[in-house]
């Protein structure tokens, strides 16, 4: 039997949305505090972002190891 990648529950109304856990987590490091942040596998280069925890603003930059966050200001 094939493992489902879609939500069953979701395919009854013809909407293909990925099962819970299924995506690849993009997690980095808050280069203000240094906490992991959860940016999704949906990040586009160029995005800010708030950490929760201090408050800093970080930018995602491209490079070799794919996404990463930068200092703003």
């Amino acid at each position: 039997m094939a493992k489902k990648r879609y939500d069953p529950l979701w395919e009854i109304v013809d909407e293909q949305i990925t099962l819970q856990g299924a995506e690849p987590d993009v997690d980095r490091r808050c280069p203000h505090c240094n906490v992991i942040v959860h940016l999704g596998p949906l990040t586009k280069v160029g995005e800010r972002y708030e950490c929760g925890l201090c408050g800093g603003v970080s930018q995602v930059a491209e490079q070799q190891e794919g996404a990463s966050l930068t200092r703003v200001g």
